[in-house]
């Protein structure tokens, strides 16, 4: 019997699927950056096409990444606050420049396990469906990509409970998250630190 194409994604079946996938990714995180401590593995998804790229970044890399990152940041402020209207997004602009001292911007990160993720539920046809329509109201997300970032963060969440990130050679913390396309920095999911460790 094979799946309605117009009903619904398998949330469930998504998660199961990331959790499988992402601990053979963890696997070979492990064996292939061995020498290198990572500080974040970060899931680039785009729920609307069906797929996510597992990065990497190196704790060097991030730290010095965190470091231009501030820099920028504090550059940035003087020029939006210089705008006659500036006021009115000064919440929004105050926690996208505040300081860090880790780098989220992903597409900056060392590197990405070559490898393209694709969903192997079907979102198409139920996409295009007087349903969907209905549904994809009133979000801050369209209905689809938050229910993506759900299943995504419970997958993540899962494996640190697991402890499938314990093989991974790590710097001081490491940052484990996600990201869409059209976003500008990776929303950090879990972090594992020395004092989380098995």
């Amino acid at each position: 019997m094979t799946a309605d194409p117009l009903a619904p994604p398998d949330w469930q079946a998504l998660e199961a699927e990331l959790v499988t996938e992402l601990r053979a990714a963890i696997d070979v995180i492990a064996l292939g950056h061995g020498d290198e401590p990572l500080a974040a593995i970060v899931l680039w998804a785009d729920p609307y096409k069906g797929w996510y790229e597992v990065h990497l970044d190196t704790a060097a890399r991030n730290q010095a990444g965190a470091k231009a990152r501030n820099a920028q940041m504090r550059a940035l402020i003087p020029e939006v606050a210089g705008r006659p209207d500036s006021w009115q997004t000064a919440k929004t602009v105050a926690a996208r420049t505040e300081a860090r001292t880790f780098d989220p911007r992903y597409g900056e990160y060392t590197s990405c396990d070559e490898a393209v993720h694709e969903f192997t539920i079907s979102y198409d046809p139920f996409l295009r469906s007087p349903q969907y329509e209905a549904l994809n109201q009133g979000g801050e997300d369209g209905w689809l990509e938050g229910h993506v970032r759900f299943a995504i963060a419970r997958a993540i969440l899962h494996l640190v409970e697991a402890g499938a990130f314990a093989a991974v050679n790590r710097g001081p913390a490491l940052h484990l998250g996600y990201a869409y396309p059209d976003s500008g920095d990776a929303i950090i999911v879990a972090l594992i630190t020395d004092d989380d460790a098995a």
